[in-house]
């Protein structure tokens, strides 16, 4: 009977939370078990507070704090965010982004990108990337930290057993590094830099 009646307090709690957020433009709370049917606030509304996906869930744009299994941001993601998959953001990132396999903005990123793969597509991008496999498809500023690091452009320093970057203005430490406009070679055992 105690049971029954925490339940159902549970589910009643929930669905005047969902009937709060759906009376607003931007949701406080978003629980979501798998996009876009199974959660409480549709995938093209904000969440500006917490958001927890227990399988995958997927907003607009999203600011606070983001949990769950896999997180996916349509618009801009502001804020931390951490999946033991995979944190997905379509648009510009302030954000702290952790996740045990994958960590992707598409767009600007800023702040700090962790995962066994962290990647970064969008220009003016900076920070610290800090995973096994780190990938800057365009300008990165900062520091990328792993086994190996791709980047068109770095503006910093690179740390890993391979670093490799079309345009280095900084540093690269590792047992290959490969600076296409290095001052010395283009590819060089230890260092290789360009100031």
């Amino acid at each position: 009977m105690k049971l029954r009646t925490t339940l159902s307090s549970l589910l009643t709690g929930l669905a005047l939370l969902a009937g709060a957020a759906s009376a607003k433009a931007d949701a406080v709370f978003q629980f979501g078990f798998f996009a876009p049917d199974l959660q409480l606030v549709s995938a093209d509304r904000d969440v500006r507070g917490l958001r927890l996906n227990f399988v995958y869930g997927e907003n607009a744009n999203v600011s606070g704090v983001d949990l769950g299994i896999v997180n996916s941001t349509t618009g801009d993601f502001t804020g931390f965010g951490w999946a033991p998959g995979a944190n997905i953001v379509r648009g510009d990132a302030l954000a702290i982004q952790w996740s045990w396999i994958y960590s992707h903005t598409r767009g600007q990123f800023t702040g700090w990108q962790s995962g066994a793969l962290s990647r970064v597509t969008g220009a003016n991008s900076q920070g610290f990337q800090s995973g096994w496999v780190n990938f800057a498809e365009n300008d990165f500023t900062g520091l990328q930290f792993g086994l190996f690091n791709r980047s068109a452009a770095m503006h910093g320093v690179q740390i890993a057993f391979v670093n490799w970057t079309d345009q280095l203005q900084g540093l690269q430490v590792g047992l290959i590094n490969i600076a296409r406009n290095s001052a010395i070679y283009p590819v060089m055992p230890i260092v290789n830099w360009r100031f």
